[in-house]
C-alpha cells in the first residue's frame, strides 16, 4: 500500500495521484524547489510586537483574506476546505488553489506544494507541507506537518514571500 504524504490516504501500489487530495505519489519523478542558501533562509518581515491574538467564539471564522507581497495582491477564499498554497506546475500536476507563481514564488522561495490552511475544530491552522525553505507565522518557523493557529493580522512567510493573513 502507498501512503499519501500529505492526507495520509492509503492507497494499492502503483497509484499516480492520491484521490482525496491530487498529490502526486511517485517519489522518483518528483520536481524539486530549488533551496535558498542556509543564509537567506530566515524571517524577513517586521519584528514581532509580542501583542496577543484576540480568538472568535462559536464555529470560528469562515474565510481567510491573504494580502500578499509587496504588491499587495487579495485572496480570499473560503474555511470549508483546505486552502493549498504554492506554484502552479502543470507538468507535474500541481494546481494549489492560491497560486503564489504570479507574486515571484519561483524567486522567493515558494515550492510548488508549500502550505496549506484550515479549520480544525473552528481553530484556522497553518501546515508546513514540507517545504525547502521553510514556513514561519509571525517570525516562528513552523516543524513540517505539525498544525499551528492562525490567527487575524499574523505574517505568514512562505520562503520569503510575506502574507499578511485576515479572518472573517
Amino acid at each position: 500500500m502507498i501512503k499519501c504524504p500529505f492526507c495520509q490516504t492509503t492507497h494499492v501500489p502503483n497509484t499516480l495521484f492520491c484521490s482525496e487530495c491530487g498529490t502526486y505519489l511517485l517519489e522518483d519523478d518528483r520536481r524539486g524547489t530549488d533551496p535558498l542558501g542556509t543564509e537567506e533562509i530566515r524571517w524577513v518581515g517586521p519584528d514581532d510586537e509580542g501583542g496577543e491574538h484576540l480568538t472568535k467564539q462559536g464555529s470560528g471564522p469562515l474565510s481567510v483574506r491573504l494580502h500578499i507581497g509587496e504588491g499587495g495582491r487579495e485572496v480570499e477564499a473560503s474555511l470549508t476546505k483546505a486552502i493549498h498554497l504554492g506554484r502552479l506546475d502543470p507538468a507535474s500536476d500541481v494546481f494549489p488553489e492560491v497560486d503564489l507563481s504570479e507574486d515571484s514564488g519561483l524567486e522567493r522561495g515558494v515550492s510548488r506544494r508549500h502550505a496549506r490552511i484550515l479549520k480544525r475544530e473552528g481553530t484556522v491552522v497553518v501546515e508546513d507541507l514540507g517545504s525547502i525553505n521553510g514556513t514561519f507565522i509571525n517570525g516562528k518557523r513552523l516543524a513540517p506537518y505539525l498544525p499551528e493557529a492562525l490567527h487575524d493580522g499574523d505574517q505568514l512567510q512562505l520562503g520569503k514571500l510575506l502574507i499578511e493573513i485576515e479572518l472573517s
